[in-house]
């Protein structure tokens, strides 16, 4: 008996120390403008994880779960930009640098430094955001831009007045406590 309460004592203990958060809601756009054409997309089941004892935090989105305006274009998207057969997901796995109390109600700027996986190719990232803490729930916003040619994507000479070389991303999470 005294094991059990003692197991039982820890895991409480621990669990209060290291919420885990996971995306209840979450929104991952993506905007490239030129003077030919604007395309844009959107994924909305991606769910992230967040620690919030360590700032550690990852999100793996499928590819071929971004929506488009066009069928045409999200074809085109998944065989011949970004491969999804080959590269089907793509991936951010960070730390928050700034210490954020996510016991207290507010808004706070944060700094996430991590790796960005696009097409397999993985690069060092430092993203810009904030953490909205509401009622015990977090609310995660950044918006940054992603160079195709980094992530070596190609894209054919027909299409490259058509797409831009700086694609504007927004993502957007409502996190909750994982329920263990």
């Amino acid at each position: 008996m005294k094991k059990v309460l003692a197991v039982a004592l820890l895991a409480a203990a621990l669990n209060g120390f290291s919420q885990i958060y996971v995306g209840e809601k979450c929104k991952i756009t993506f905007f490239s403008e030129t003077k030919m054409e604007n395309i844009d997309a959107v994924n909305t089941v991606t769910k992230p994880v967040f620690k919030a004892e360590t700032g550690d935090f990852a999100i793996k989105a499928q590819q071929n779960a971004f929506v488009f305006k066009s069928a045409f274009m999200q074809e085109h998207y998944n065989e011949n930009y970004m491969e999804s057969e080959k590269f089907p997901y793509a991936t951010f796995k960070g730390k928050i640098k700034e210490k954020v109390d996510y016991t207290k109600d507010g808004v706070t700027n944060v700094t996430m430094e991590g790796t960005l996986d696009i097409h397999g190719v993985e690069l060092p990232r430092t993203v810009s955001g904030t953490i909205t803490v509401k009622g015990g729930a977090i609310a995660m916003d950044a918006k940054f831009d992603v160079k195709v040619a980094d992530h070596k994507i190609k894209v054919p000479s027909l299409y490259v007045e058509k797409i831009a070389e700086v694609i504007q991303v927004t993502y957007h999470a409502d996190m909750v406590v994982l329920k263990k």
